[in-house]
C-alpha cells in the first residue's frame, strides 16, 4: 500500500520451526517462530498430549483469555508470554469457536471446488456488485491487486452487473466514503453487495454506518470486507513523528500524495471512528482475513509485519483483530497475508466468497 515509505526501514529476522499440521479445514505446511507454536499445531491441536511444560502453558493462556473476545490487547499480551505466530493461531482458532464461522469456512470450501469445476451463473437483474478499489490502485493496482480488475472481469461473466467505484486512488477516508455513499444512492433500485480491500475497508465502513441514512442504505444487502484496515494502520503511526516523519512526509511530496489520506489511516482516528460507527443490522458483513503465519509473510508484507511483530500478529499492514469488522462474520486464508493478490488461486477464490454471500442470502 505505502509503496516507497519503506526503503527506510529495518529487516528483522524471525526464527523459523518447520510444521506439517492439520488446522481446521486446512493442511498447514509452513514455519512458525517457536517451538511452543509448532508444537500446538503439531500435536496439542490434534490432542497429542506429550509436552508436561508447554501444555501447562497452552491450558494457562485458554484459563486466562478463553471467555475474552480476542482484541488486540489481549493478543499483544499473549505474544509477550509466548510468541507472535502462537497469538495469530490462538486468534484463528477462537474465530473458528465461532459456529458460523465454522459453518462458513467448511462452506466456502466447498463453493471453492463447485467454482473449479464448473460456471456460476444468475439471473437477477437487481443485483449489482460495486468493487471499491484499495489505496494507489490506478498506479499499482496491476501489481498489488488493488484495482479489482481480474475479480471484476470473472464477477462479470456471472451474468451480474459488477461496477468499479471510482474512488480518488489518493484520497482519504472521509472523501472516498463521501465518493461511495454518492455512488451507492445513485442506484436506487438495486440489491447491492458491495465488496473493498484494505483502505477501501474503512471507508466502506463510514458509508454505509455513518454517511448515508438508514433508509438509504436498505439496499445494501451485503459488505465483503477484504482485509480492511478498519481500525488504522500501526506503522503510519511510527511514520509520523521524528526523522521517519520527516522522511515520510518527503515522499508524500514527492509521490504528490496528500498527508491527511494517511493521517486518516492512522490508529488513533481510525479507532475512534470504528467505535463511533454502528452499522446498520441488516447487511450481512463477511470479513476474509490472512492467517498470517510468520513462514507465509509475502514479499509485500514483510517489511510492515516486521515493524509490527512487536504489537502482536498482523497480516502485515494492521493487526489481526482490527481487520474484522462488527457484527460479523469471520473466513479465515491460511498461507496468506494482507496482499491476497500472492495467492494464486484468489480470483477463483473470489467467486467462491461471491457464492458463499449469496448462497446466505438466498440467491
Amino acid at each position: 500500500m505505502i509503496a516507497l515509505l519503506f526503503l527506510i526501514t529495518n529487516c528483522c529476522l524471525v526464527p523459523k520451526h518447520k510444521v506439517s499440521a492439520r488446522f481446521s479445514e486446512y493442511q498447514i505446511e509452513t514455519t512458525v517462530d517457536s517451538e511452543l507454536a509448532k508444537y500446538y499445531l503439531e500435536s496439542f491441536n490434534q490432542s497429542k498430549i506429550n509436552h508436561p511444560e508447554f501444555d501447562k502453558v497452552i491450558r494457562g493462556i485458554s484459563a486466562e483469555f478463553n471467555d475474552q473476545k480476542p482484541n488486540r490487547d489481549i493478543l499483544k499480551q499473549i505474544s509477550d508470554k509466548t510468541s507472535i505466530d502462537f497469538a495469530a493461531l490462538y486468534f484463528a482458532r477462537q474465530m473458528l469457536n465461532d459456529k458460523s464461522n465454522l459453518i462458513l469456512q467448511k462452506q466456502f470450501l466447498l463453493n471453492l471446488e463447485y467454482v473449479k469445476n464448473q460456471k456460476i451463473q444468475y439471473n437477477d437483474s437487481k443485483l449489482l456488485i460495486l468493487l471499491v478499489p484499495g489505496f494507489d490502485y490506478v498506479e499499482n493496482g496491476k501489481v498489488t491487486g488493488a484495482d479489482f480488475a481480474k475479480p471484476k472481469e470473472l464477477l462479470s461473466q456471472t451474468g451480474i452487473q459488477v461496477q468499479l467505484v471510482g474512488i480518488d486512488p489518493i484520497g482519504s477516508v472521509e472523501e472516498n466514503a463521501a465518493f461511495i455513499s454518492k455512488t451507492i444512492s445513485s442506484f436506487p433500485n438495486r440489491n447491492i453487495l458491495i465488496a473493498g480491500a484494505s483502505s477501501a475497508g474503512p471507508a466502506i465502513h463510514l458509508a454505509l454506518g455513518e454517511s448515508l441514512t438508514l433508509d438509504q442504505t436498505k439496499q445494501v444487502k451485503a459488505w465483503l470486507n477484504l482485509g480492511g484496515v478498519l481500525q488504522g494502520v500501526p506503522v503510519l503511526d511510527q511514520f509520523s513523528i521524528g526523522i521517519k516523519g520527516f522522511l515520510f512526509k518527503t515522499i508524500v511530496w514527492f509521490k504528490d500524495w496528500r498527508i491527511k489520506s494517511f493521517q486518516s489511516m492512522q490508529t488513533a482516528v481510525s479507532r475512534e471512528r470504528f467505535n463511533r460507527i454502528k452499522l446498520p443490522g441488516h447487511i450481512y458483513t463477511l470479513n476474509y482475513i490472512g492467517m498470517s503465519l510468520s513462514g507465509d509473510i509475502s514479499r509485500f508484507a514483510y517489511d510492515k509485519y516486521c515493524l509490527m511483530r512487536e504489537d502482536g500478529p498482523n497480516d502485515g499492514l494492521s493487526l489481526l483483530p482490527d481487520l474484522v469488522a462488527p457484527n460479523s462474520h469471520t473466513i479465515l486464508a491460511p498461507k496468506s497475508d494482507h496482499f491476497f493478490a500472492e495467492d494464486p488461486e484468489i480470483d477463483i477464490k473470489t467467486l467462491a466468497l461471491l457464492k458463499t454471500i449469496l448462497d446466505h442470502l438466498g440467491y
